[in-house]
């Protein structure tokens, strides 16, 4: 029987020596190839720690220096829509146009003209025109140009303008009545007239 238990544990220990004996470096790489998914969580919880960091840093320059922080314009954050992923315009917002639109102005065509010894009159039939207001009524002159200007209920701008009249004239004034307006030229002499606008 000694003899039987010198044999035993002289195999014992013939197997303990075949066995592999894993080194530190075996059992990290190991350990590494066992959890892949822990140290991808242990690498996001460090980038979200820097970040987190970095974002401190940045609130507490702007709380200390205001808006002479140097890193205050990164501060702020975007506020655009959402990309939709569609390469086609879109429309993000309808707005009503604040700017008044501009007015139409029209050309007087029709008038009559009357020429006496010290002034000329002319006649402006307000029918193709419409209702103007005493006050949408204009009149400049020059010692030979006329620019008579009325604007209807409708907002259309009617126009006279004359820029070289036959002779020359003082003053230029005009009179409204219910169906026309009344122009008068005052003369700077007595001259008579042989047509409204001189020829070139």
């Amino acid at each position: 029987r000694p003899l039987q238990l010198l044999t035993r544990l002289a195999m014992a220990d013939i197997v303990n020596e075949a066995a592999p004996v894993e080194t530190p470096a075996e059992e990290n790489a190991a350990a590494e190839a066992a959890t892949p998914a822990e140290g991808a969580a242990a690498e996001d919880a460090a980038a979200e720690e820097t970040s987190t960091q970095a974002e401190n840093a940045l609130r507490e320059n702007i709380a200390q220096k205001g808006n002479n922080a140097y890193y205050y314009a990164h501060a702020h954050k975007i506020d655009a829509p959402v990309w939709d992923g569609h390469a086609q315009p879109r429309l993000l917002k309808k707005q009503a146009s604040t700017e008044a639109p501009t007015p139409v102005k029209r050309t007087i065509t029709k008038y009559a003209w009357d020429d006496a010894k010290d002034k000329v009159k002319i006649y402006i039939g307000l029918e193709p025109i419409g209702e103007v207001a005493d006050d949408a009524i204009t009149i400049e002159n020059t010692e030979n140009s006329l620019n008579l200007t009325m604007s209807n209920s409708a907002g259309a701008s009617h126009q006279l303008l004359i820029t070289k009249l036959y002779d020359n004239i003082t003053s230029a004034t005009f009179r409204k009545k219910p169906d026309k307006v009344i122009v008068t030229l005052k003369k700077a002499s007595s001259f008579s007239w042989h047509d409204l606008k001189k020829k070139d």
